[in-house]
Order: C-alpha cells, then sequence, then structure tokens
C-alpha cells in the first residue's frame, strides 16, 4: 500500500511552502520571488500528486459574549452608529491584544441615558472598554455598566489628550477648558 500523497503543517502569512517550479499555489497561497507562499495563518497542505499547495485558515476568535474588550472607534456610518476595531480582550491574567475585529456600537447600547446621538457618547479615536454581546463578527458591543465607556479621548478643540477620571458623561479638557460630552469609564 502507497503511503498518503498529502502532507500538513501550520504556517504563517509569508511562510515559504515551496518554489514554484515544484508547487502551484492553490488556496489562500500566492508567488512571490519564485516562491510559493502563504497568506494566511492556517494548516498547509501539500498535495504531491497534483504539486499543489493550499493553506486552510486557521480562526482563532478570541471573542465571546459577556467578554469584556478594548477597540477604537474609527468611522460612524451615520449618527447612530459607532465601528470600533477591537484590539484586545481582558483576560483573568490581564489584557492580551488579538488580531483586530470590527465592533458595532449602536446609540441604544452606548449608555445608560438616553441619547440623541452616538457622539454624545464616543468620539472618533477614542479608546474603549465596551462588553460583548454577540458571537460572530461584526461583534455587537455595549458600553452600558459602570465601569464601561471611553477610557481616553481627546478635545475636540485643542486635541489634547484626557483620560477620564470619573463617569460623568460632561468631560472638562484640562488644556482650553472645552467640555464635550462622553460616556466615560473611571480609569
Amino acid at each position: 500500500m502507497q503511503g498518503t500523497s498529502i502532507s500538513k503543517a501550520l504556517v504563517t502569512p509569508g511562510e515559504e511552502l515551496g518554489v514554484e517550479e515544484e508547487y502551484l499555489p492553490g488556496d489562500n497561497a500566492y508567488v512571490d520571488s519564485g516562491y510559493v507562499k502563504s497568506m494566511v495563518l492556517g494548516i498547509a497542505e501539500w498535495d504531491r500528486l497534483n504539486h499543489v499547495v493550499n493553506v486552510k485558515p486557521l480562526k482563532l476568535s478570541l471573542i465571546r459574549p459577556g467578554q469584556i474588550v478594548y477597540g477604537k472607534v474609527y468611522y460612524f456610518p451615520n449618527d447612530k452608529v459607532a465601528m470600533v476595531r477591537i484590539f484586545a480582550v481582558q483576560q483573568q491574567d490581564g489584557v492580551r491584544r488579538i488580531q483586530a475585529e470590527t465592533g458595532i456600537l449602536y446609540v441604544t447600547y452606548a449608555s445608560e441615558e438616553r441619547l440623541g446621538t452616538i457622539y454624545d457618547a464616543v468620539g472618533l479615536g477614542d479608546l474603549v472598554k465596551a462588553r460583548v454581546l454577540s458571537s460572530k463578527p461584526p461583534y455587537h458591543i455595549s458600553l452600558r455598566g459602570p465601569l464601561l465607556g471611553v477610557v481616553e479621548t481627546k478635545c475636540p478643540q485643542c486635541r489634547a489628550v484626557i483620560v477620564p477620571s470619573s463617569t460623568t458623561s460632561k468631560i472638562t479638557c484640562p488644556v482650553c477648558g472645552f467640555v464635550f460630552r462622553r460616556k466615560a469609564a473611571p480609569s
């Protein structure tokens, strides 16, 4: 009986999988400077009979419903929604950076107070601490809770970096005195 013609291994993006004279790039693989390389983190499969390398992506999701995450507000599709780039999760042993995921913050989940617009809770570039509500990306997140909200913001007028020290919804810039609203999380 003949052995298998497929071998497997864990590979990282950009890792060399073989030379283009020996293998053709299959799924999630490409050719660069004569080498077949992986596009993603995953399991590479070398088909020695057909001379093709395929990479099956690994999806390492560390984000679960109820978990506390940290992210940065990067976009407002309208005045009721903020898009957040989630970059870290809180674990028992501390905060762990993760591969960036997309979070969606609706105005109804931005504060315990009734808000007219999402801009009363968060601003562009704000760092937020939020709770995950959904189990699949894009993740729905909430700032409702006494320890959740904006952990770092910039003054809309002078761009001074501000770390809120209380849960008050009005923040006064210590540099220029400008007053603005945020759903703040105490530091």
